[in-house]
């Protein structure tokens, strides 16, 4: 927070903002903290704790330019660096720290940068951004995390570390969890029932289990084209006309340059100043003048305010945000059409009209060997770098398995069963069922390279059953016979 000359008058300074029907502080100063005062206070509790308290109202929007301009004086030291609202600025030196003496040498002139700018910086530098965040707000000085040392790091710090929400850190205070290494005794598949994926995914993202991409503040982009108007316009078709042109000579530059662009933002700036952002998203790269006029219309279509011209644009700004190769393919002389890329372009459209969860696919991730995390349903139109396969090439030849799975996998009491072999009888949501054909057994090894919360919990045997009534279930056994505690059943899926 920058010092303000108010602080240094001799009492605590704070500042205050409304936040769900209440006012509350937003941030302290060093004198406020050392009379018990903390961001999320209700501003009775405040008074009554420090009655000699000063108190300003925080204002977000200049904390964000303010954020962003600093954000930006940090360019030279990486180009790949995000604005983590409200408070932080997250900077990706792979690789780069030895061109400024080392990490303890970059996080010197670092600090003085930010120090001579007004502000008291708390900076840390880990292995991935999760950790460096927990890490910079765990301690007052500059800290280096050695490399691999994330697991003994985390496990001394609070939760708060994980960036939680409130009622999922009130959750394990009930449950008596105080540190981070009080989930290394714990089951994961019970901490994911009980708490939800959310405190798994933080706590894999801090240790780099699982990617955490930056949102990176790009810099201005070189792909733009631009058009300056002698008289504003307002009207819909007028603007849509104006983007063909744009698109027309932004085309021309990507199709030197042999690319295509898989997202598009128009700006649209009113005559009295304001700026209007239109962005779209494409499945696949694109640069024809008449797609992305397309896709502009369906967006200006989808628009439940308008385009709130007013006194009308007089500039109008089209950027290729993200952009891919693009190879032009020959046309068939049959005069036939490819199916896939008509597809595209209409789920392009509907994404653009209707939003990007409009259309879904599934889309595979062939490191996971568990069904339940061997895919996910993601947006079609994804607009992000890398191609997502069309088909699940790896199960060509598996055995049958269903199309949907239950998410998380229901247990189910076993009442007649033969040793390492399928169920005779069992009992699901309080029915019991009789087993007349059996198929399997499947064996699914635990991911081992996980860790031992999810090698210890045993391979699993599946089995495709029929009861007595034609209903058919995909079931599996967790653990063996040989373990200490006996095999648990669990239905994953039901067949058609």
């Amino acid at each position: 927070m920058r010092r303000s000359p108010e602080a240094d008058a001799g009492s605590a300074l704070a500042l205050v903002a409304r936040s769900g029907g209440a006012l509350r502080l937003t941030a302290v100063d060093a004198r406020a903290e050392a009379e018990g005062l903390h961001p999320g206070l209700s501003l009775a509790d405040a008074r009554a704790r420090c009655p000699e308290v000063r108190l300003l109202e925080a204002d977000p929007a200049a904390d964000g330019r303010a954020l962003a301009r600093l954000a930006e004086a940090c360019r030279r030291y990486t180009p790949a660096l995000a604005v983590d609202v409200p408070d932080g600025i997250v900077l990706d030196m792979t690789g780069g720290a030895h061109l400024f003496g080392g990490e303890a040498a970059l996080m010197a002139d670092l600090r003085a940068r930010v120090t001579g700018a007004g502000f008291a910086p708390r900076m840390a530098m880990a292995d991935t951004p999760g950790l460096a965040w927990a890490l910079a707000r765990a301690h007052d000085g500059d800290f280096v995390a050695p490399v691999g040392a994330g697991a003994e790091l985390l496990a001394a710090l609070g939760f708060e570390a994980l960036r939680l929400a409130p009622d999922q850190l009130a959750l394990l205070r009930r449950l008596g969890l105080r540190r981070i290494g009080q989930l290394a005794t714990l089951p994961r598949a019970a901490l994911a029932r009980r708490l939800g994926r959310t405190l798994l995914d933080r706590l894999d993202e801090a240790l780099g289990l699982r990617a955490s991409p930056l949102v990176t503040a790009l810099e201005v982009p070189p792909w733009r084209a631009e058009r300056r108007l002698m008289d504003p316009i307002w009207l819909e078709d007028h603007v849509l006309a104006v983007i063909g042109d744009l698109a027309a000579d932004l085309g021309t530059r990507l199709e030197t340059a042999g690319l295509g662009a898989r997202r598009l933002v128009l700006e649209l700036c009113r005559v009295d100043g304001a700026v209007r952002r239109l962005q779209v998203a494409t499945s696949r790269p694109v640069r024809d003048r008449e797609a992305v006029t397309a896709l502009f219309r369906e967006r200006l279509a989808g628009l439940n305010e308008g385009l709130e011209a007013d006194f009308g644009f007089d500039q109008l700004r089209l950027t290729g945000l993200l952009l891919q190769p693009l190879v032009p393919r020959a046309m068939q002389l049959s005069g036939e059409t490819d199916g896939a890329a008509d597809f595209a372009a209409l789920a392009d459209r509907l994404a653009a009209r209707l939003g990007p969860d409009a259309v879904r696919r599934f889309t595979e991730h062939p490191e996971r060997r568990l069904p339940e995390e061997g895919a996910t349903l993601e947006p079609y139109v994804r607009g992000g770098a890398g191609a997502v396969p069309a088909e699940a090439a790896r199960y060509a030849g598996a055995p049958l398995r269903p199309l949907r799975l239950l998410q998380p996998p229901q247990p189910i009491e076993v009442l007649a069963e033969l040793p390492d072999g399928p169920p005779e009888r069992f009992r699901w949501r309080r029915v019991a069922r009789r087993v007349v054909c059996a198929e399997g057994p499947e064996r699914i090894e635990p991911e081992w390279w996980r860790g031992p919360a999810v090698a210890d919990a045993g391979p699993r045997d599946y089995y495709r059953l029929e009861d007595e009534k034609g209903f058919r279930y995909w079931v599996f056994r967790q653990g063996l016979y040989t373990d200490a505690t006996p095999p648990r059943w669990y239905v994953q899926g039901l067949f058609a």
